[in-house]
């Protein structure tokens, strides 16, 4: 244990508290961006179906409530709470996924149906999907380094859950989320010690379903054509138009952008999607460079924190649910700005935190608030945070 000397000459980023800050710090910062472009972005749609242009920015501010009440709870929950929540989250999950294909509760939009209607809400049951098979895949992965389960045991387990998982959210023709869960398995494997021959063979499975899903509908097929060639003739008035205008975006934007509110793009050429799946885009027309700088910042600080999170935990279950929490925000954040700046087909993700949508950034939230927790209960952590209310009364002495 470092003494209060030893502690003070700490660099900053090597304080046991900072993984803690620095997390709270990139959540912050684009929890403000999403409210201040969803606002930006939605004012036009907005103000053309009910007559104000506030009406998208208060259900995210409702959206957001949600997610701080629930967020608080994950923040506060002990890890063995987690763990013994873990089956019921992802039960749950597929419970929610099935009410999809029911009629008179799923809904279709977009040509995708993964949405289900609860009265006066929407929900989309695959956004808390990701999270429900971190909790359990961290629960899988701990009995087999506690050696409750043979390693071949707990990956069999792991591609089942997510398999099935999978199945019912492709039966949606959500091809993104399943790639995001791909990512989120691959990465908790490789954690865990599994042979990199085996997710190879794994990886190459799942890239090779996708593909084949592809070619079984045409749609996909037209995607990935139109994002080789978006401003081509046979594609510009289809498929290419959000993905080149997207780029028109990102290009007339410059380093400062052209001011808050001064987006042409969003006026109808990003389609229903510009406070959504292409709000990075509006970011980069409205402040430019330096606004799109700031969001990738924000993610990286994300990264950071995540990354040193997991390492510092002693806990298993603890250090591959915040590893896989980190690689599911993190990849789904790069699937989204690489649609957004032409390196990806558009597969209609949303950016983490900042697009607008209640499922996303409720999930996102109570994923994050789960790192915050661990992070805030490391012990060298928590005998600084302990310590502070006694340290503020004796200054007020």
């Amino acid at each position: 244990m470092a003494s209060k000397e030893q502690e003070g000459k700490r660099p900053l980023l090597a304080h046991p508290t900072a993984p803690f800050y620095v997390l709270l710090s990139g959540m912050g910062v684009l929890i403000f961006m999403g409210l201040l472009m969803v606002l930006s972005a939605s004012g036009v749609r907005s103000y053309a179906n009910s007559g104000s242009s506030f009406v998208i920015l208060f259900r995210q501010l409702i959206w957001f409530s949600a997610g701080l009440c629930l967020g608080y709870v994950a923040f506060k929950m002990p890890t063995k709470g987690w763990r013994k929540l873990s089956p019921i989250l992802l039960i749950s999950s597929a419970a929610m996924l099935a009410l999809v294909f029911v009629d008179g509760i799923g809904l279709e939009i977009n040509g995708n149906r993964n949405w289900i209607h609860l009265g006066p809400i929407t929900i989309q049951p695959s956004e808390f999907s990701k999270i429900a098979l971190i909790i359990w895949g961290a629960f899988i992965l701990a009995k087999v380094e506690r050696g409750e389960f043979l390693r071949n045991q707990g990956t069999g387990a792991l591609i089942t859950g997510f398999g099935f998982i999978a199945i019912l959210i492709l039966a949606g023709k959500d091809i993104g989320t399943v790639m995001v869960l791909t990512l989120i398995l691959l990465g908790m494997l490789f954690i865990s010690g599994e042979r990199i021959p085996k997710l190879l063979l794994i990886g190459g499975i799942c890239l090779a379903a996708i593909i084949a899903l592809a070619l079984l509908r045409p749609t996909l097929l037209l995607r990935l054509t139109a994002f080789l060639d978006p401003f081509s003739a046979a594609h510009y008035r289809g498929l290419g138009w959000q993905p080149a205008h997207s780029r028109m975006a990102l290009a007339t934007g410059g380093i400062f952008g052209v001011g808050l509110g001064g987006s042409r793009q969003k006026w109808g050429n990003l389609g229903p999607e510009a406070h959504t799946d292409f709000i990075f885009a509006v970011i980069g027309e409205e402040i430019g460079l330096l606004g799109t700088t700031i969001v990738l910042a924000a993610f990286f600080m994300i990264a950071w924190a995540g990354i040193k999170t997991a390492i510092a935990t002693r806990d298993a279950f603890s250090r591959y649910a915040v590893a896989g929490v980190t690689i599911w925000i993190i990849a789904q954040a790069s699937i989204n700005i690489g649609s957004v700046t032409g390196v990806f087909p558009v597969v209609g993700l949303p950016l983490p935190l900042v697009s607008y949508g209640g499922s996303a950034l409720i999930s996102s939230m109570v994923g994050l608030a789960f790192i915050l927790g661990v992070a805030r209960r490391e012990p060298e952590a928590k005998r600084y945070f302990d310590a502070r209310p006694k340290i503020l009364e004796w200054r007020k002495q």
